[in-house]
């Protein structure tokens, strides 16, 4: 790696990462996308840019204030970093815009109108009174503005409206400013009542514009008006991982005396007026330094996620019936069916359900002694947290690992430890230093003299709502040697001194480097022999340096290299000298793919496995994850089919170029449309 020049070899992992939401973005403007879903990816979008300032950009901000110089592990200058996402990201936000006015003029052609309250029709203003005082109005506390009296402490990715009240004071009109929070709870949406064949719809600020001047009766304002504002803080909770150890060291023990939280970017409603802007910097006392953002009427655009779509099945993807998984479909017992056979599941096509009943049944099949279960994020009301406590409560012994420090997660996982706890399950918080990140569970169950185990090992979270639209694998299997690694894992986070060798789990921090690493160095020898030298990647993000390099290695010696990387990719492909023989491309579609994949043609005897583990240092170094490898043929042949489809991908597939520029991948003249998720949907649902 030269230091001086980290440009030559890599691309820079923060304009990387706004690259993969300009993907999202791209997916908003198809006009063959249906309507309420393009809206929704412009939901998404903004969602990611709240995260990417809440976590990346904090986090190099404060390595400012530690170190002027201070530079990211692949070499770029920090500074010049920020420079630079600083102009792609007003870049990314005019496209933005654009997109924006495109898909509601769209909406508007196909009669769903979004209103403001100065368009509301008098029936419709009718409604809109009545609906804030029935759902709103107890909601709103307004917090006066004084000279005297210090701003309230503002919440992170809350829409606060500053209003500005004119009044009749003692010398003539005076100014009177207030801030109210929007409440969070209520839905961002409001629908109005319509003309047949007609959708009319309102953001709830309009809603609450409308009745400003009953909030604020008591000074009877001559004019009120009210214009929005939101904070983005940093989320210090989680350090990332894209910064020397040593310089995160001192940012660590330098951050006890600071201030948690301060903010790392200000929007404001571009129409606020310059005495309001003046009352709100001076009151947060910014500086020509703070990330100070204009904006539109409306932030947190993330909530067009929940877009309404009134109904209209063309206003949404086309509805897929969950496929249940032929060996599954209709028996009693699942346990009994994965002592036959490996089972592999694939969400979202497959039905996550099977594994609540999996968890249903052990809670209650008299046979089952012990559970146990590795959680990162689950759903709200997990159904899966539900049967654990009920495994409880029928006598089973339930161990869970759960991981507290899951990014944005952390009140969650608290509330379900609490919940665990309560039911007599006895739950630990995995391994000093090492986030636990794999995805896991082991059901124990006793016949007579004989046991035996089912084990389910994924490349996603245990999670109901996420299933649905996350792209992932779960893996059951009943094989002794893999189980056996699976519960000396779970032995591992109790007693962290007894460190197991695993001879078939690829295991981080501990293995996951060194095997992948000499799997890779495995390919080249086979090339160098005069045989063929094939891998396929399939991740969320490619980032750690080494493993760049030895893809690199790999290329130069003749190594065939496949990427499929969905966000972050730092590697730079098809570089004559150094990358040729690298292709890469990410997919995005309508769900989200977070399964990772590793194939390597070893000679013809193919290796394929599933993994939670990125190529980034964190999940390498600092987590735990787990890789199980694919034995089973039929499963192998299930994986790679996979594989093929996105790599035959035209309608959804971009190339990842060194220049960012997210270009479809273009389909030859005679090709037909393949659009790898529909197909693999259609795959599995033809499975007798």
């Amino acid at each position: 790696m030269d230091s001086a020049a980290p440009e030559i070899r890599y691309i820079n992992r923060e304009l990387s990462w706004l690259a993969f939401n300009h993907r999202v973005l791209q997916e908003a403007e198809r006009d063959d996308n249906p309507l309420v879903e393009r809206a929704r990816f412009l939901g998404i979008f903004s969602d990611n840019m709240d995260e990417f300032f809440r976590v990346r950009v904090a986090n190099l901000q404060r390595a400012l204030l530690v170190d002027e110089k201070s530079t990211t592990t692949l070499g770029f200058g920090v500074r010049e970093t920020l420079n630079q996402v600083g102009k792609r990201v007003l870049d990314l936000q005019g496209q933005y815009n654009q997109v924006y006015e495109k898909v509601f003029d769209a909406m508007h052609g196909a009669n769903i109108h979004i209103l403001n309250e100065q368009q509301y029709s008098d029936a419709q203003r009718e409604f809109a009174t009545n609906y804030f005082k029935q759902r709103i109005r107890s909601h709103l506390v307004p917090i006066m503005i004084s000279e005297d009296r210090s701003f309230p402490d503002l919440k992170d990715g809350v829409v606060y409206f500053v209003v500005a009240l004119t009044v009749h004071g003692a010398r003539g009109l005076d100014k009177k400013y207030a801030l109210i929070q929007l409440p969070q709870h209520l839905p961002r949406f409001v629908i109005l009542p319509s003309a047949e064949n007609g959708h009319n719809v309102s953001f709830i600020d309009d809603v609450i514009r409308n009745e400003l001047a009953r909030v604020f009766s008591l000074f009877r304002p001559v004019e009120i008006v009210a214009h929005t504002i939101k904070v983005t803080r940093d989320a210090e909770i989680d350090m990332d991982d894209d910064l020397a150890t040593s310089l995160m060291d001192k940012m660590s023990a330098g951050i006890a005396a600071r201030k948690k939280g301060d903010f790392v970017r200000v929007i404001y409603d571009r129409a606020m007026p310059d005495a309001m802007f003046e009352v709100v910097k001076r009151k947060l006392e910014l500086g020509t330094a703070d990330n100070v953002i204009s904006g539109s009427r409306y932030h947190n655009r993330k909530d067009l996620i929940s877009f309404p779509d009134f109904g209209r099945e063309d206003s949404i993807f086309k509805r897929r019936v969950r496929v249940q998984h032929p060996l599954l479909r209709g028996k009693s017992s699942m346990i009994e069916q994965i002592l036959r056979k490996d089972i592999l599941l694939n969400y979202p096509y497959h039905d996550f359900g099977h594994v609540v009943d999996l968890m249903r049944e052990a809670a209650i099949d008299p046979a089952v002694e012990t559970i146990h279960i590795n959680l990162y994020r689950v759903a709200y009301n997990s159904r899966i947290i539900n049967a654990l406590v009920n495994a409880a409560h029928n006598g089973k012994q339930v161990y869970a690992v759960i991981e507290l420090y899951a990014r944005f997660d952390e009140k969650n996982n608290i509330r379900v430890s609490n919940v665990l706890q309560e039911a007599g399950i006895q739950v630990g918080f995995g391994v000093t230093g090492l986030k636990v990140h794999s995805k896991l569970f082991l059901i124990t169950r006793r016949q007579g003299v004989t046991t035996n185990r089912v084990a389910y090992i994924g490349t996603g979270n245990l999670h109901e709502q996420r299933a649905k639209v996350f792209c992932d694998f779960g893996y059951l299997t009943s094989s002794e040697s893999i189980t056996q690694e699976v519960a000396d894992l779970f032995s591992f986070f109790a007693h962290n001194y007894e460190r197991p060798r695993f001879k078939h789990l690829v295991v981080s921090p501990y293995t996951t480097r060194t095997r992948f690493a000499q799997l890779v160095r495995q390919e080249i020898k086979h090339v160098k022999s005069g045989r063929k030298g094939r891998i396929i990647l399939k991740l969320n993000n490619l980032v750690d340096a080494a493993m760049i390099e030895l893809l690199y290695g790999a290329s130069q010696a003749g190594v065939k290299i496949d990427l499929i990387v969905r966000g972050i990719c730092s590697l730079k492909a098809g570089i004559l000298g150094l990358s040729e023989n690298i292709r890469a491309r990410s997919i995005i579609g309508r769900d989200l793919e977070h399964g990772r994949v590793l194939y390597f043609a070893n000679d013809g005897d193919p290796l394929y496995f599933l993994s939670s583990a990125d190529w980034m240092g964190r999940n390498l170094d600092r987590r735990v994850e787990v890789s199980v490898p694919i034995y089973d043929r039929q499963l192998q042949a299930q994986v790679g089919a996979m594989l093929d489809l996105q790599l035959k991908d035209n309608v959804r597939a971009r190339k990842l170029d060194n220049q960012l520029q997210n270009k479809f991948v273009k389909r030859r003249s005679k090709s037909i449309q393949l659009d790898c998720q529909q197909a693999l949907y259609e795959l599995y649902v033809n499975e007798t």
